[in-house]
């Protein structure tokens, strides 16, 4: 297993690291690198302005959150979007987040995808054979399961703030899921205003009750409905880039929630 799994990585990473040329941009406004080890995620963060804004952070939280329900397992987005809805609602700590949503995913899974979850982590902790569960931001982890890339930029058409993830092969119906706890956390550790922090926690609860009305697999609950909760909490993203494409005062109306029912119970 262990050898397929090498030449698996071998033959997958040059097509990974290739993607990542072809497709990097030059005016990122915001980039996560994770590396998945068998303890920690190591994270690095680049971003284009000197500094990096606390608005900034969180916008690029609520695109990656709308990214993962866009992709995610079927099994995993009803089940998460009430947990982390309640969770968040009632203030639960940042890093105890993540070991509960590993808990709630692995319950989801098969029991062949259980055992082979087991099986993948304790060749590295036969003791306790779990994912990585929290972030380190100076560290290297000595194996990396998978690596993940997360870049927030301006969309040149419209001026609108946009997203790109790159994936490379690995466990990712377990460690995509954990990485909505393990930002979360890593993104309330780095803000430092309280009140930004409630707006973060407000934004999350709104994209999250806008689910009921929005499909998020849709094209629009992924580029169109983040934006505008951003642009609804009045975030300034930068100096050059503002909530343009939706009003300030965005939110969707009693009418517009009833024709989104009725369209996506036609499909």
């Amino acid at each position: 297993m262990i050898i397929l799994r090498a030449l698996f990585s071998i033959i997958l990473r040059p097509l990974w690291w290739l993607m990542n040329l072809i497709t990097r941009r030059e005016d990122n406004l915001l980039e996560w690198h994770l590396n998945y080890g068998p303890s920690f995620v190591k994270i690095q963060i680049n971003h284009k302005e000197q500094f990096l804004t606390d608005d900034l952070l969180i916008a690029g939280y609520i695109l990656f959150l709308a990214r993962y329900f866009y992709i995610c397992d079927n099994r995993q987005t009803k089940i998460l979007q009430d947990f982390l809805l309640n969770a968040v609602e009632n203030a639960e700590k940042p890093g105890a987040l993540t070991p509960k949503i590993y808990e709630i995913v692995f319950q989801t899974l098969s029991k062949a995808e259980q055992k082979a979850t087991i099986g993948l982590f304790e060749i590295y902790n036969k003791f306790l054979p779990i994912p990585p569960l929290t972030y380190s931001e100076s560290e290297e982890p000595r194996h990396s399961f998978t690596k993940y890339s997360f870049f927030v930029f301006e969309r040149p058409s419209d001026r609108m703030l946009t997203s790109v993830f790159h994936m490379s092969a690995g466990p990712d119906i377990i460690l995509l899921p954990i990485t909505i706890g393990i930002l979360y956390e890593y993104v309330v550790d780095k803000i430092q205003s309280e009140d930004k922090k409630n707006k973060l926690n407000q934004s999350i609860i709104d994209l999250l009750k806008e689910y009921e009305f929005i499909d998020c697999r849709s094209s629009y609950g992924l580029v169109i409905l983040p934006v505008g909760i951003l642009a609804k909490n009045e975030f300034n993203f930068s100096k050059e880039v503002k909530p343009e494409g939706l009003p300030k005062n965005f939110k969707f109306s009693e009418k517009q929630k009833e024709e989104i029912k009725r369209s996506m119970k036609d499909k």
